[in-house]
């Protein structure tokens, strides 16, 4: 009986064991990634059936190219030297419109968090331009800069520069007081405070505003080079649509966003590496 016993036992332990091995399956990197690739099929293949039915409402889905004519060309784009340097010189814009927009934005929101001066004197002139779209700079930005480079860098710095001010100032006003008041009786003054209390109890904020920013600064970018630049994804995306090669468009939409995409997650890498302490 007790032998009989120990057997049970022992299965139920086994059977147990495999059940939790199978949930950490599921929850690892591999079911995850294994639901991403479904989910793109699943897309694909509707988009497939939208079309191959000639689907015309409510939206004209008909007239969309069909999805092995979007990849077939988007292959041949990939032997093309000129569609890496349209990526390479939209992907400098945007390092530039963020690496500026981040300098500019993380000191001011701190300013604006800690000071009264900063949140009644700088904020309420700041607030003002912030809902107006990246696309109506554009003006703007051609009359302060003589070069259309200059322009459009400053379009993406406006798309990341309000995401990351905002989160900074956000961030500053929620360091806790007992850790500044720790600061001080260890001997900290103003600026070692900084350092080595306010930015790394504002970094994961700051990461999530930068998150944030750079997907406006990808918007920003193709803005500005849709509507008056001369070279990058975003003027061979307009140029393909004004020549209706629709394909070109559509390969064009794909790449922004897969670049987009990529920002963010080297971002999201960035921030794991860096806050290893969280």
């Amino acid at each position: 009986m007790d032998s009989r016993s120990n057997v049970l036992t022992i299965a139920a332990r086994t059977d147990s064991s495999r059940q939790r091995k199978i949930r950490r399956m599921r929850k690892g990197p591999l079911a995850a990634a294994a639901i991403r690739a479904a989910s793109v099929l699943v897309f694909l293949l509707l988009w497939h059936a939208l079309v191959l039915l000639n689907v015309m409402w409510p939206l004209q889905f008909g007239n969309l190219p069909h999805p092995a004519a979007i990849v077939s060309a988007w292959y041949v784009n990939l032997g093309a030297e000129s569609y890496y340097t349209d990526i390479a010189v939209s992907a400098a814009r945007v390092l530039s419109g963020i690496a500026l927009g981040f300098a500019a934005a993380v000191p001011l929101g701190m300013w604006i968090g800690l000071t009264r001066i900063g949140r009644n004197g700088l904020y309420p002139s700041l607030e003002l331009f912030r809902p107006i779209p990246l696309i109506a700079y554009l003006p703007v930005a051609m009359l302060l800069f003589k070069t259309i480079e200059g322009g459009i860098v400053f379009i993406t710095f406006i798309g990341a520069f309000f995401p990351i001010l905002i989160s900074s100032r956000d961030a500053a006003r929620r360091v806790s007081p007992s850790l500044i008041q720790a600061a001080r009786v260890l001997g900290c003054g103003p600026v070692q405070a900084i350092w080595r209390v306010y930015l790394p109890a504002m970094a994961p904020e700051i990461f999530t505003g930068l998150s944030v920013g750079i997907g406006a600064s990808w918007m920003g970018v193709i803005t500005g080079e849709m509507m008056s630049g001369q070279t990058g994804i975003g003027y061979t995306t307009w140029q393909a649509y004004h020549l209706l090669d629709y394909d070109q468009s559509i390969i064009g939409m794909f790449t922004i966003g897969a670049l987009g995409f990529g920002s963010s997650a080297c971002i999201r890498l960035v921030e794991r590496l860096l806050l290893r302490w969280q």
